[in-house]
C-alpha cells in the first residue's frame, strides 16, 4: 500500500514538473507585451521593489500600502523575493505563478488522497493542469491564479480532521485567509461557505474559529481599515458599472445570456471535454457509497459563488478560476470510482486524460495540431514588439534637468499597445516620465487639454482596431497631433507585429501657457490663495478657461480647481476638476482648462462657474471681497465659494 502511495506521489510530482515546465517554456517563447491589468501589476511590482532598494523596509511598506488604492496590494509584493534573487527583471514575476501552481497541486493532492484515493488526487491534478482557464492564467501575471491556489490551500487546511480544534492549523488557516484577502477581497466568497459548513457540523469549534480570525485580521485589517471605501466602490463598479456593461453578455436573467455564459465557461474555462466526461461519470456518484454526502456538500459550497457570476453583470471568465479546483476534484473522484483499481484502470485513465494534454499543447505550441486560442489560453507569439526601442528613442531626446518628468499621452488602447505596457517599459528602463492613457476619459475637452500639456503623444496607426467604448476620442487626438497642435513627428514609423505603425509625436513648441498672464485683479480665496486672471473663450465646440493662481499664505492644503458650465438654473451641464499646478508663495502660475460645450446648447445660454476646493474634506474656501476690476466681470455664488461669469 505504501509503495502504491509512493508511486502516485511521484506521479503527482512529475505532473508538476511537466505543467510548470510547459508554462516556463511558453513564457520564454512568447514576446507579446503584457496586456492591461497584468502590465499594471508588473509595473507596480517594480515600483514597490524600487522603494525597498532605495528607501528600505519603511519605504517599501509605504509604497505597497498605496500601490493600487482600490485593490489589495499583495500581488505587487509577491515578486520581490524573485527580484532579489534574479535581478530587477519583470519576467521573474511569473515565477510567482510557478510557486502558486505547486501550492495548488499540493492542495489538490492532499484533499483528493484524504477524501478518496491518491489516484483520484493525481487525476484531479492532471485535470486542473489542463483546464484552459487555469493553464492560461498561469501565463499571465494576474491575481486570479495565485488566488485560486490560496483558496485551494485554505480548503485543504479546513478539511483536515479537527482543523479548527487544533490551534496550529487554525492559525495557519487564518493566515492563509489573511493573505488571500490581501490578494483580493473576493477571497471570502470562495472560502466562507465551506468554512461555515465545518462550523455548523461542529458548533463547539466556534472558539477555534475566533482563533483563526486573529492572524487573518492581523494581516488584512491594517490595509482594509484605510481602503475599504474605494475597495467597496470598485467592487460595485466591477459588478454593475461600466466594466460590467462592457464585459457582460446582455440582460443577466435572459435565457440567451445564461446559455451563452455557460457555453463560454464550458469551452474556455473548464473545456467541453471535461464537461462531457463529468456528465458521463456523474451516474457513478449516486451508485457509489464511497462518495459521502458531506464531501458532496463541501464541494457544492466551494462552487456556490458560481451563481454570483452566472446571474451577475460581469461575465469575465477569469473570475471563476478559484472554483475550478473543486470541479477537478469531482472529475478525479468520479473517474477513480468508475475505473478498476488495477493497471488496466490506470491505463484507461491515462488515455482519457491524454486528449486534454494534447489539446493544451495544440493551443499553446501548435503541436500536434494548431488549435484556436480560448480567451486566456493562446498560442505563443515569437514576434517582438519594439516597446523598448521606442522608449529608448524617446529617452534620447529627454531633458537632463533633475526632476524633469515629461508627460507621455498614449492614444492607443489595444491589447499589445496601451498605456499600461508602455508605462511598464518606461519603469523597467528607469525612464523618468509620466505615462497616461486617453482611454478612460469621456470628455473631449479634457483630453485635448491633456494633449496640450503632454510632451509626447504616442499611438498606433492601423493594426488592431481601437475600442469605441473605452477610447471614443482617439481619432480627434490623432487629427490634432497630425495637424500641428505644437507637435512634430519623430522619425520612426516602424511597423508592428499586428500590421500597424508606431507613431511618435513630440512637442516642438512650448505649451501654450508657460507663464502666467498679467495680473488683472486680486480676488482672495480663503486667505491663502488668490485668482489674479481668468479669461474664457469659445473655440469650435469647446470652452477654454485660462487662469492665474497665486498663493498668498503658506498652507498644507492641496487645492483643486473646479470649472463648471451651468445653465440659467445653475444646473451643471459639463465640468472639469483638476489639481492646481505647484503654486509658489507670491508668484502667479497658469492653469488652462478646456470643456466641451453640451450638444445642442449655445454658449450664450451658459455661464462658467469656478473656484477651489479641498478634496480630502470636500470643502470650498470662501471667496471675496471682489475688487472693482473683478466686480464688473464676475459674480459670487454658492454662498461666496464660487465665481460666475458669462462665456465671451
Amino acid at each position: 500500500m505504501r509503495r502504491k502511495f509512493s508511486a502516485q506521489y511521484a506521479l503527482a510530482v512529475l505532473l508538476f514538473f511537466i505543467f510548470s515546465g510547459t508554462t516556463l517554456l511558453w513564457i520564454s517563447l512568447d514576446h507579446v507585451p503584457p496586456n492591461w491589468d497584468d502590465a499594471w501589476y508588473l509595473t507596480k511590482s517594480l515600483t514597490v521593489y524600487d522603494s525597498l532598494t532605495q528607501h528600505g523596509v519603511a519605504g517599501y511598506l509605504s509604497s505597497l500600502n498605496s500601490a493600487f488604492g482600490f485593490k489589495a496590494p499583495l500581488i505587487a509584493a509577491l515578486p520581490t523575493p524573485f527580484y532579489l534573487v534574479f535581478g530587477r527583471h519583470w519576467h521573474a514575476a511569473y515565477l510567482v505563478n510557478i510557486v502558486s501552481m505547486l501550492v495548488l497541486f499540493a492542495a489538490l493532492y492532499r484533499i483528493g488522497s484524504r477524501w478518496w484515493t491518491p489516484r483520484a488526487a493525481v487525476i484531479a491534478i492532471a485535470v486542473a493542469g489542463t483546464m484552459p482557464l487555469l493553464y492560461g492564467l498561469a501565463r499571465w501575471y494576474m491575481v486570479e491564479y495565485t488566488l485560486t491556489a490560496l483558496v485551494a490551500a485554505a480548503i485543504a487546511v479546513l478539511m483536515e480532521d479537527d482543523t479548527l480544534d487544533r490551534p496550529a492549523l487554525a492559525l495557519v488557516f487564518g493566515a492563509i485567509c489573511g493573505f488571500g484577502l490581501m490578494l483580493k477581497a473576493a477571497f471570502l466568497l470562495f472560502v466562507f461557505p465551506p468554512f461555515l459548513l465545518v462550523g455548523i457540523n461542529s458548533p463547539r469549534r466556534l472558539r477555534s474559529m475566533m482563533l483563526a480570525a486573529v492572524p487573518c485580521l492581523a494581516i488584512a485589517l491594517p490595509w482594509y481599515a484605510g481602503h475599504w471605501r474605494p475597495v467597496l466602490a470598485n467592487a460595485v463598479d466591477a459588478g454593475f458599472g461600466t466594466p460590467a456593461a462592457v464585459q457582460g453578455l446582455g440582460p443577466i436573467f435572459a435565457t440567451s445570456t445564461i446559455l451563452t455564459y455557460l457555453a463560454r465557461v464550458a469551452s474556455t474555462g473548464v473545456s467541453v471535454y471535461y464537461v462531457v466526461l463529468a456528465i458521463g461519470l456523474a451516474f457513478f456518484a449516486f451508485a457509489s457509497p464511497r462518495l459521502k454526502m458531506f464531501r458532496l456538500r463541501f464541494l457544492l459550497l466551494w462552487v456556490l459563488p458560481f451563481a454570483l457570476f452566472l446571474f451577475g453583470g460581469n461575465k469575465d471568465i477569469r473570475y471563476i478560476a478559484p472554483i475550478l479546483p473543486a470541479f477537478a476534484l469531482v472529475i478525479g473522484a468520479l473517474l477513480d470510482f468508475a475505473l478498476p483499481r488495477n493497471r488496466a484502470g490506470t491505463a484507461i485513465a491515462i488515455l482519457l486524460l491524454g486528449f486534454p494534454v494534447l489539446e493544451m499543447l495544440a493551443v499553446s505550441f501548435g503541436v500536434p495540431w494548431r488549435a484556436r486560442e480560448v480567451v486566456y489560453a493562446r498560442p505563443y507569439s515569437p514576434s517582438v514588439w519594439p516597446h523598448d526601442e521606442m522608449l529608448r528613442l524617446i529617452a534620447s531626446g529627454l531633458s537632463r534637468e533633475p526632476g524633469h518628468r515629461p508627460l507621455m499621452l498614449v492614444g492607443s488602447d489595444r491589447g499589445s499597445f496601451n498605456a499600461n505596457n508602455i508605462e511598464l517599459t518606461a519603469v523597467a528602463l528607469g525612464l523618468p516620465m509620466e505615462v497616461e492613457t486617453t482611454a478612460h476619459e469621456s470628455n473631449r475637452g479634457t483630453l485635448l487639454d491633456r494633449l496640450d500639456q503632454a510632451e509626447f503623444f504616442l499611438y498606433e496607426d492601423g493594426g488592431e482596431a481601437e475600442s469605441a467604448v473605452f477610447n471614443p476620442h482617439f481619432a480627434t487626438l490623432v487629427q490634432r497631433a497630425q495637424a500641428g497642435g505644437g507637435f512634430t513627428e519623430v522619425t520612426y514609423g516602424k511597423r508592428l507585429p499586428d500590421g500597424g505603425i508606431a507613431r511618435i509625436f513630440r512637442r516642438s513648441l512650448q505649451p501654450t501657457i508657460t507663464e502666467a498672464p498679467p495680473e488683472e485683479f486680486h480676488i482672495p480665496i480663503g486667505g491663502v490663495m488668490a485668482v489674479t486672471s481668468a479669461n474664457v473663450e469659445e473655440d469650435s465646440g469647446s470652452v477654454t478657461v485660462r487662469y492665474a493662481w497665486r498663493r498668498v499664505q503658506p498652507s498644507p492644503d492641496a487645492y483643486w480647481s473646479f470649472t463648471h458650465l451651468i445653465d440659467t438654473t445653475g444646473k451643471i451641464l459639463a465640468q472639469v476638476d483638476r489639481p492646481l499646478p505647484p503654486v509658489e508663495l507670491d508668484k502667479s502660475v497658469p492653469q488652462q482648462v478646456r470643456i466641451d460645450l453640451p450638444a445642442g446648447v449655445p454658449a450664450s445660454a451658459l455661464r462658467v462657474r469656478f473656484g477651489l476646493y479641498d478634496p480630502p474634506r470636500g470643502t470650498r474656501p470662501t471667496i471675496g471681497p471682489l475688487p472693482p476690476a473683478a466686480a464688473r466681470r464676475f459674480q459670487l455664488g454658492d454662498n461666496d465659494t464660487a465665481l460666475l461669469c458669462p462665456i465671451r
